[in-house]
This record gives structure tokens, sequence and C-alpha cells, in this order.
């Protein structure tokens, strides 16, 4: 559990209050003074009540409790907990580098992943919101979010593999994270890819850059892994070289965003990570706007003070 503040430059304000308290007791010795030029004390008194130079203090932590209401609302907080969610929405993001065309799962990875994603979309709620994602060397939006499911199936059915470039999961995950929407349900990619990160700039960097970037907005990142190493490239005609699986990278992805790694060594292996994605996504990260209730706790208590100051705390004259 934790806080974010949206707008954190406004909490600087904080820094106003130490001239509330002296502006308060400024105000307040003039009042003072003007008090005691009231000679008949035992009027006051009895409009007043006993102590009536003490009622200051009261007023003063009223007011430094509203002023830091309102800097703290403003300030836009967000909690963000693990609770239970029954909607999540969802970026599906497919590498389409030349590896996905290794037949060590049949008839080939990008086929598999493919026919996979689609089903998937069958079975979400009909409120989710998924975007997609295609990516080798570099990102294609191929759809921002919808709920148009039978868009979306069209649009995964023409991803094509594109044969040169490498690929980019780092890139790939900063441009999954940015066709979210920034309000709204809990947050999921689902990285569909061999592991093998080629093209990212200091490849390593590159996919670490992206992780601090996505846990930043608080997207959960589930990894499929699809491969097992063996079999024809798929891309090129040659006995000697070996498909390239890597699922290190994968499991680090998932492991540092709260996310889960699935291995998909055959297609039934690609339907079961899809549906257990689904099944634990109940489980996922909430966001609560708390700035609504500490503006309204403002107000309120301004009210109050209001009151206080007309009746209780009224100034004599």
């Amino acid at each position: 559990m934790e806080i974010i503040f949206e707008k954190p430059w406004v909490l600087l304000l904080a820094l106003l209050i130490p001239l509330l308290v002296v502006l308060h007791y400024y105000f307040f010795e003039n009042a003072k003074r003007r008090a005691m030029k009231f000679a008949n004390f035992t009027a006051m008194k009895r409009v007043t009540g006993s102590h009536f130079l003490t009622k200051n203090t009261i007023q003063l932590v009223f007011r430094i409790i509203i002023f830091t209401f309102f800097i703290l609302g403003l300030a836009h907080p967000v909690l963000w907990y693990e609770g239970k969610s029954n909607i999540e929405d969802y970026v599906i993001t497919i590498d389409s580098s030349s590896s996905m065309l290794a037949d060590d799962v049949m008839p080939d990875r990008f086929t598999v992943a493919k026919q996979a994603a689609s089903a998937f979309l069958d079975k979400v709620n009909s409120y989710t919101e998924i975007g997609l994602v295609s990516f080798a060397g570099v990102s294609f939006i191929k759809s921002s979010m919808t709920t148009d499911v039978s868009t979306l199936k069209y649009k995964i059915e023409n991803i094509e593999i594109i044969l040169g470039g490498g690929t980019d999961i780092g890139g790939a995950l900063v441009a999954s994270a940015n066709i979210f929407r920034e309000e709204g349900k809990s947050k999921a990619i689902i990285l569909i890819t061999d592991g093998s990160d080629t093209a990212g700039s200091f490849i390593v960097e590159s996919v670490d850059n992206a992780l601090d970037y996505i846990k930043e907005k608080h997207i959960i990142v589930h990894a499929i892994g699809i491969g097992t190493g063996s079999g024809n490239a798929g891309y090129i005609n040659s006995s000697v070289l070996i498909p390239i699986y890597d699922a290190s990278t994968l499991r680090k992805i998932a492991g540092d965003t709260g996310g889960n790694f699935h291995e998909a060594k055959s297609p039934e292996d690609m339907t079961a990570a899809f549906e257990k994605i689904l099944s634990e996504s109940t489980e996922t990260l909430l966001s609560f706007d708390v700035s609504f209730i500490l503006l309204l706790n403002a107000f309120v208590m301004l009210f109050i003070e209001w009151g206080l100051l007309n009746t209780r705390f009224r100034a004599l004259p």
C-alpha cells in the first residue's frame, strides 16, 4: 500500500504554515489590545466566559488543520493497494519478430500466439477495455483501448511478421503502457514473446528502464514465454540454427511488476496461460482518490470554524 501525490509541487504550500501562525498571533494581539479598552470585565466574562483571552490556540489548531487538508487535497493523493477487482483493462503485446516463426510450438509460435489472444477476447468482461501492440525492433500500436472485440480480432489476425530489426522488449512495454487511459480500472499488459531482447538500446538497461516506468504507473505485466528452444528456427532454412528462447528476462519482468510468468510449450499451454491470467486478474492493484475526502473535511471544518467565530469565539468591539 502506498500513497502517490499526482501534484506533489502543491505540498510546497505547507511552507506557509509558519506564516499562518505568525499572522494569527499578530491579529490576536491586536484584538486583545482592543479588548483591553473595554473596561467592563464583568460583562465580558458573562459574554465570553472566564478564559476569553485563551481561545486563540483552539482557533489556530483549527486553521492549521484546515489549511493542511486543503494542501493535501489539492496535491491529489491517490492510494494504491492490492485488492480484488472484477474488471481489469489489458494491453495484449505480441512479438512479431522473425524468431516467432520457429516451429518448436506447432505450427509456429506466432500463429499460436495470435490464435490464443483472439480466443481470450471472447472470455473477458464486456466492460473490459483492451489495446493491442505488436513489436519487433520497433513497436506498433495496432489498437487503442476499446471494447470492440470484433475489431480487435481482425487486427490480431492481420499482424504480420517483421523479418528484420531484432526485438525490443523494453520499447514494447513502454509503448503498451502509454495507451492505457489515465483514469479507470486496474491495468495489466499481457506480453507474448520468446524472451529474446536484441534491439533495445543497451538491451538490459532498456528493459530495466521500461520496468521503472511501468511500476511508476502501477501496471502489472503478465509474461507468456512461448517456445522450447528446439526444432527449426523457421525464418531461415538451416539445420544448424536453433530457435531462440529466453525465459529469464520474462521472469524478471513479471516478478518486478507483480505479474506472473507462464511458459507455453504447446498451443494448450498458451490457452491455459490466458485462462490463468483471467482468473488471477481478481487480485490486482487498485487505486482510490483521497483528494475528495480531504477537501470535504477541509470545507466541513471551515464551516465549523465559521460557526465558532460567530458564537463561542466571536470578537468583541
